[in-house]
C-alpha cells in the first residue's frame, strides 16, 4: 500500500495505516469513506465522478445500490470532517457529476499525474494507437529543453518595517512601493527600486503618510494617495521625485489604476466619511469626475479598481461592508464610459485584498483573506472558464495586493509578517506568551470571578471560541462552526458567553452556555452585528450594528427580542460602567478598528463626552475606580498599558509593552494581571516572482 500522508487544515491522512487524525487525535472513519477521502485528496480541486468512485470501492462483479452507497460514504466522511454539503469547507458536490475536494492539500510524497479513464474498449484501442504514434513522433523529433523551474519568490529588499502596495514600471524592471521604516504603520512614503540591484530611492517625504503608488503606462508619472487631517488626496509625481501635483481630494480607499493612455485614473471614493465607496473615473488633467458604479444597497462598497490591459474593462471588488467580497467586471466603451452594469466574475465568502490582470488580459490574480484562520492566499482565475480559481501555492501566506508586470513575466505581492499571540503582562515582570499556539490567538476575556479565560484561536484550523482555566492550561474548544467566530464576552454570573459569528454574508451575535452546548442567535437583521458585551445586571447585551448605514451601539434583551439603538454619532466597542449608569464606547467611523477615542454617555440618554483621545484595538476595560487602556503609541515609541483614574481625572502608566498591540485586552478582577492580543513581529515585505506565466 502507498505510504503517503495528506495534510489539509487541522487534518492529517496516512494512507498506509488508514488513519485520519485532527491535531494528532485519531478520528474514527470507516473504510469506504476513508477510500473516498484518499481518492478526492489525490485529485484535489478536480471533479471525481461517481463512476470513478464506484470503480475504486467495488470490483466489477459487485452488485449494490451504488448511488446510495456512495452518498452514504460521502455523508459519513463529511461527518468525520465536520463538513457540510450546503456550506462546504472541504468536499463540494458537483450536481449530477461527482465530488470535488476544495481545501488546500499538502502531500508527501507528491501525487503522480492523474490518468485519464478509458470510456470504452474502442476508445481504449484508439487511445493506445494514438499513444504509440505520438511516442514514435516524440522519439524522432529533437529533445525539448528542460522545463522551466518552479517560480521562487524573493524579497525586493527584505527591509524592516512595512513595505506595501507594489506597482511595476512599464518595462517590468522597477517597482514603486510604499514603505514605513518605523514599523508603526502610520509614516509611509513612496520609494522606487530597481529589481535585483541597488538601493531604494525615496520619492515622497513629509509629515503625512503616502501610500498606493501606481505607475502610469507611459512611465512618466506615479500616482499616490496622501492622508490628510480629514480624508485624503490623490497626487502625482515623477518616478524619480520632483514637483507634486494634487489631482483631487476625497475619501479614497485602496489605490488607483491608470487608463492605458495615461489620461485617467480609476479610484474608489466614499465622497465623505459616512459614505461607502464606489468607483469614479478622474481626469488627470482637469480633476473632473465620472461616477462608474453605484452599489445596489447601502451596505455594499466597490473598491480595488484595475483597468484591463486593453482598457475595455475595469476589474473591481464589491464587498458587503468589509467581510464578504466578489470580483466584478465593468465593460467600457473606447472613451472609458460604462456600456452596461457590472457582472460577477467570482464570489468569495471572505475579504478580497487586491487583484491584478495578467499581461494578456485573460486571467486575474487576486488575494483573498480566509477568515477561517487560514490567512490570505493568492488565487488565479481565467475569464470565461468554468473551472474554479486555483491557489498559487508557491506564494505561501499570508499574502495581499498582487501586481503583475505588463512586460517581463513578473509577479509581485506583499507578504505579511505577523505572529499574533496572547501576552501576559504583570507590572515589573517581563511579558510572556500565554495559552499560545502556532496559529492566531487573540481577544482574551477573564471571567467575572477571574477563574476562567475565554479567547479566540485558529488552532483548530478556523477561528473559534476557546475556554481555559485562568492560567491558560488545558484550553477547550467551545464553538465548532464552519465560519469565523470570535469576540467572546462573559455574562455577569459567568454562566453564559456572547460572541459574534460570521454567518453567510453578515455577522450576528450568539449566546451559549460557558460550559458548551447549543448556541442561540440573538440578532437577526440583514446587517453586521458585532462585538457584544453584557449589561452589569445581565439583562441586556450591547453590540455594534451598521443597520443604519454606519456602526452604532445597539442593545437587545439577553433572553431575546428586538434591538434598540443607543448611540447616534457612531459606536463600536462598548462596556457599561461598574454601577451600570453609563456606557463607555469607541467608534469605527472610517472602518478602522485600530484607533479611536473613548466616549461616554448616560444609559438614560443625553450628550456624549470624550474621555480619552486615543484607544487602540478594543483594549479598554472599565473597572470600579477607573479605566485600563492602551493608547495608540506615537511613532518610534513603545506601547504602554495605562490607567485613567476617575477621581483624580488623571492618567498614569502601569506597564510598558514591548510587543505590537493588535487586538483585545483584559484585566484580572484583582487588577494584577493583564492579557493583551499582541505580536512579537509585525511588518511586510514586497516579494517578486520571475518567470510568472
Amino acid at each position: 500500500m502507498p505510504d503517503r500522508t495528506f495534510r489539509f487544515g487541522a487534518f492529517e491522512v496516512n494512507e498506509a495505516s488508514g488513519e485520519l487524525r485532527k491535531h494528532g487525535v485519531k478520528i474514527r472513519v470507516q473504510d469506504q469513506p476513508f477510500q473516498v477521502l484518499v481518492l478526492l485528496l489525490e485529485h484535489s480541486n478536480e471533479i471525481v465522478g461517481r463512476e470513478e468512485i464506484r470503480a475504486k470501492l467495488w470490483p466489477g462483479n459487485t452488485f449494490v445500490d451504488f448511488d446510495n452507497a456512495i452518498s452514504s460514504a460521502v455523508r459519513k466522511l463529511r461527518e468525520a470532517l465536520n463538513d457540510s454539503a450546503d456550506n462546504p469547507r472541504f468536499i463540494e458536490t458537483s450536481a449530477r457529476r461527482g465530488y470535488r475536494f476544495i481545501g488546500q492539500v499538502a502531500v508527501t510524497p507528491p501525487v503522480p499525474p492523474r490518468p485519464k479513464p478509458a470510456r470504452s474498449k474502442a476508445v481504449a484501442l484508439t487511445a493506445g494507437a494514438l499513444l504509440i504514434l505520438g511516442a514514435s513522433i516524440w522519439f524522432l523529433r529533437p529533445r525539448p529543453q528542460p522545463n522551466a523551474p518552479q517560480p521562487a519568490p524573493v524579497p525586493l529588499t527584505a527591509a524592516q518595517g512595512w513595505e506595501m502596495h507594489p506597482s511595476f514600471s512599464p518595462d517590468g524592471n522597477q517597482i514603486a512601493y510604499a514603505w514605513d521604516q518605523t514599523g508603526m504603520g502610520n509614516n509611509s512614503h513612496i520609494f522606487v527600486k530597481l529589481i535585483g540591484s541597488g538601493g531604494p530611492v525615496q520619492v515622497t517625504s513629509g509629515a503625512k503618510p503616502d501610500s498606493y503608488p501606481a505607475w502610469s503606462p507611459d512611465g512618466r508619472t506615479l500616482a499616490f494617495i496622501r492622508s490628510l487631517d480629514h480624508g485624503n488626496a490623490l497626487y502625482t509625481i515623477p518616478p524619480l521625485g520632483g514637483s507634486e501635483r494634487k489631482i483631487a481630494e476625497g475619501y479614497f480607499v485602496d489605490g488607483s489604476s491608470w487608463s492605458p493612455d495615461s489620461k485617467f485614473l480609476a479610484v474608489a471614493d466614499g465622497q465623505s466619511s459616512n459614505n461607502l465607496p464606489s468607483l469614479y473615473l478622474i481626469s488627470v488633467e482637469s480633476g473632473e469626475r465620472l461616477r462608474l458604479t453605484m452599489p445596489p444597497n447601502i451596505k455594499e462598497e466597490d473598491r480595488d479598481p484595475a483597468f484591463s490591459p486593453d482598457g475595455r474593462k475595469i476589474l473591481f471588488t464589491r464587498c458587503h461592508e468589509t467581510y464578504t467580497c466578489g470580483l466584478y467586471l465593468l465593460n467600457l466603451s473606447p472613451g472609458y464610459r460604462p456600456t452596461a452594469g457590472p457582472r460577477s466574475l467570482s464570489e468569495e465568502s471572505d475579504r478580497i485584498r487586491g487583484a491584478a490582470w495578467t499581461s494578456d488580459g485573460k486571467e486575474v490574480v487576486y488575494s483573498v483573506y480566509r477568515q477561517a484562520g487560514l490567512g490570505a492566499q493568492l488565487m488565479r482565475i481565467r475569464l470565461g472558464a468554468s473551472a474554479p480559481p486555483q491557489t498559487l501555492a508557491y506564494s505561501g501566506g499570508p499574502v495581499v495586493t498582487p501586481a503583475i508586470a505588463r512586460r517581463g513575466n513578473r509577479l509581485a505581492y506583499v507578504h505579511m509578517l505577523d505572529d499574533m499571540d496572547i501576552r501576559q503582562i504583570q507590572p515589573g515582570k517581563p511579558s510572556h506568551r500565554f495559552a499560545s499556539s502556532t496559529r492566531y490567538d487573540g481577544l482574551p476575556q477573564y471571567s467575572p470571578d477571574g477563574k476562567r479565560l475565554a479567547f479566540c484561536s485558529a488552532r483548530s484550523g478556523q477561528i473559534e471560541v476557546w475556554v481555559s482555566p485562568a492560567d491558560g492550561t488545558n484550553p477547550v474548544q467551545l464553538t465548532n462552526f464552519r465560519d469565523t467566530t470570535c469576540t467572546p464576552r462573559w455574562s455577569p454570573d459567568g454562566a453564559s458567553l456572547a460572541f459574534d459569528r460570521h454567518l453567510k454574508r453578515v455577522w450576528h451575535v450568539f449566546v451559549m452556555a460557558s460550559d458548551g452546548g447549543a448556541s442561540r442567535r440573538l440578532t437577526s437583521e440583514d446587517s453586521d452585528e458585532v462585538i457584544p458585551s453584557w449589561s452589569r445586571d445581565g439583562k441586556w447585551i450591547y453590540y455594534a450594528s451598521n443597520r443604519t448605514g454606519r456602526f452604532e451601539i445597539w442593545k437587545a434583551p439577553a433572553k431575546g427580542g428586538h434591538g434598540t439603538q443607543v448611540t447616534r454619532n457612531g459606536g463600536w466597542t462598548a462596556f457599561e460602567s461598574y454601577d451600570g449608569q453609563s456606557l463607555y464606547y469607541t467608534k469605527n467611523l472610517d472602518n478602522l478598528d485600530y484607533q479611536s477615542g473613548l466616549w461616554t454617555r448616560s444609559i438614560r440618554g443625553g450628550q456624549e463626552r470624550l474621555v480619552l483621545e486615543s484607544v487602540c484595538c478594543r483594549t479598554f476595560s472599565v473597572m470600579k475606580d477607573g479605566i485600563y487602556y492602551i493608547p495608540v503609541p506615537e511613532p518610534g515609541k513603545k506601547a504602554s498599558l495605562r490607567f485613567y483614574d476617575f477621581a483624580a481625572d488623571k492618567n498614569r502608566e502601569v506597564a510598558a509593552i514591548d510587543e505590537y498591540v493588535r487586538e483585545g485586552a483584559t484585566v484580572s478582577p484583582d487588577c494584577k494581571t493583564f492579557l493583551v492580543g499582541a505580536a512579537t513581529q509585525i511588518g511586510s515585505n514586497v516579494m517578486v516572482v520571475d518567470n510568472f506565466r
